[in-house]
């Protein structure tokens, strides 16, 4: 009898002691949840951002161009004596 009570003790403590180990278990899939979802936020943001910038160095060949390049081609052209600028088909923009 006592060793039937003492094995029931000892189960009885088991059940304890997995019901604490299951309720930490949860706990720790909850935090895991958590951290994966900001994880997910913060990756969509970056990948926002990322194609923003790639957006704007796509973009960049054609500003340069527009603001340095032909601005300077232009004073060039326009220095040229005639004869060349008509040999190339220079037409000064209107």
């Amino acid at each position: 009898m006592a060793l039937l009570i003492h094995n029931q003790a000892a189960f009885v403590e088991q059940i304890a002691r997995n019901d604490q180990e299951r309720l930490a278990l949860k706990e720790w899939q909850h935090k895991t949840e958590v951290w994966q979802r900001k994880a997910e936020e913060r990756f969509d943001k970056i990948e926002e951002r990322l194609a923003r910038i790639e957006a704007s160095l796509l973009e960049l060949p054609e500003t340069i161009l527009q603001s340095v390049l032909e601005p300077i081609v232009q004073a060039v052209l326009e220095q040229l004596p005639k004869a060349v600028k008509k040999e190339i088909g220079f037409t000064p923009p209107t």
